[in-house]
């Protein structure tokens, strides 16, 4: 499950979750004559290029979604709408945030970043590069996208969020997170993919919550120690870094039951991964292993084990195939030049 399919299922139970019973107006013009009673607006895919003036007229307006048009400005007078809880502006051409965007102080769902592939955002898509201050000063917010846009930086004043549970910030230009984040303490999914990150701050430890970490496409070769904490770790995506060893700290994720760490360039597992028996999908394609079957041969609850890519000998496969005849097992011999 990639990170937009994570997203979308979280949009669809955030807005089903509150507002299941509640009429959606699906134009300006069915909302004529009733704009008091106007609560949820979808505007999905219309091909807007501005904001109809007629939404900041909606005061009772609690969800209103602009996703997949050609918005480029929002105005000044988005801070009119005071009660709104979920503001989507997925996939238009955004380039920057009016400070008036902190007004919204009730929000709890805020979408500014796109879902498309990144081959398609080249030519379309929001394309923020920097944050406002005012933006944090949303603090009920409990879900914010900032994936696939141009952020460079991540302000400390992020800290301020501290009742985010979803932050996905994939595909931007980070160089860096700051230790702030480390207060983000009720987040239960954090995305960095896809950024140019070559170290996490061991601030990340603090995280306790998280469920889902996607650290996927970066240049880390590291991981702090004080990732240990995160007991209620799941999920950790790693895929396409620099790791030259597998990060020991591993073992001592006792819930961890998925693990990418493909498309890295490790030569030896260590001792270690055998006593990881909670996992249930280990994928370590593309990498330089020559041996495995020793290092695995406990993780007696893995349903998926993908070793493609490597130099592991035909034998070792056969061996896996008798000890886990419940597993999937993706093999192949890649001969290297």
């Amino acid at each position: 499950m990639n990170r937009t399919t994570i997203f979308t299922l979280l949009i669809t139970l955030f807005a089903g979750s509150i507002f299941a019973q509640t009429k959606t107006y699906k134009s300006i013009e069915e909302t004529r004559g009733s704009e008091d009673q106007v609560v949820k607006l979808s505007l999905i895919g219309q091909h807007l290029e501005e904001i109809p003036p007629e939404v900041f007229a909606l005061k009772n307006l609690k969800f209103i979604s602009f996703k997949d048009n050609k918005i480029e400005r929002i105005p000044p007078e988005i801070g009119q709408l005071k009660n709104l809880l979920y503001l989507d502006f997925t996939n238009n051409n955004i380039t920057e945030l009016p400070p008036e965007i902190g007004e919204l102080t009730n929000l709890r769902f805020l979408a500014l970043g796109n879902a498309s592939s990144e081959k398609k955002i080249k030519h379309t898509g929001n394309k923020i590069e920097k944050l406002p201050n005012e933006l944090f000063n949303l603090v009920n917010l409990e879900e914010l996208d900032l994936s696939q846009l141009r952020i460079k930086k991540l302000p400390a004043r992020i800290a301020k969020l501290t009742n985010l549970k979803e932050l996905f910030l994939s595909s931007n230009l980070l160089e860096a997170l700051p230790a702030e984040i480390g207060k983000l303490t009720q987040l239960t999914n954090l995305g960095c993919s896809g950024n140019r990150l070559k170290e996490v701050p061991r601030e990340l430890g603090n995280l306790t919550k998280l469920e889902w970490l996607w650290l996927g496409y970066n240049d880390l070769t590291f991981l702090p120690s004080n990732l240990k904490k995160l007991t209620n770790l799941q999920s950790l995506y790693l895929k396409g870094n620099l790791f030259t060893k597998f990060p020991k700290i591993l073992s001592e994720l006792p819930a961890l039951t998925k693990l990418n760490l493909s498309r890295n360039e490790i030569k030896i597992l260590p001792e270690e991964l055998n006593t990881m028996t909670q996992l249930e999908v280990l994928t370590l394609d593309d990498n330089q292993l020559t041996s495995i079957e020793d290092k695995v041969s406990n993780l007696n609850k893995l349903k998926r084990l993908d070793i493609r890519n490597n130099k592991i000998p035909i034998e070792q496969l056969r061996q896996l195939q008798s000890l886990f005849p419940g597993t999937k097992i993706l093999y192949n011999y890649k001969k290297r030049g």
